[in-house]
């Protein structure tokens, strides 16, 4: 899974990118290490063919998940992670404004 961001965001040079593409690099060790590795892309194509994330340093890159033993352990761990990603983002770009891809 993934995410797309339905809204409009700004990279690092100024350029405006609507329904951004997130993709995430899960790291779980145990419950108490693991964090997500967010990049940004133009779209899930861009995605894809292997292009270049966007530079997009206002939004969070590393998002430390802080996974429960509960969470850890349960049947919607990678659902529990995702919706953790989207908060960190939505503090950036506002409420409802990131889903997760299906």
């Amino acid at each position: 899974m993934a995410l797309n961001i339905n809204t409009t965001i700004t990279t690092d040079e100024g350029f405006e990118v609507s329904n951004a593409f997130a993709y995430l690099n899960i790291y779980i060790l145990n419950p108490e290490s693991n964090w997500v590795n967010v990049s940004y892309y133009k779209s899930k194509s861009d995605w894809e063919t292997g292009k270049a994330p966007l530079n997009a340093n206002s939004l969070p890159n590393n998002v430390q998940t802080e996974i429960t033993e509960s969470e850890f352990w349960g049947d919607a761990l990678a659902t529990v992670i995702h919706n953790k990603c989207i908060t960190a983002i939505e503090e950036v770009t506002g409420a409802s404004t990131v889903t997760i891809n299906q």
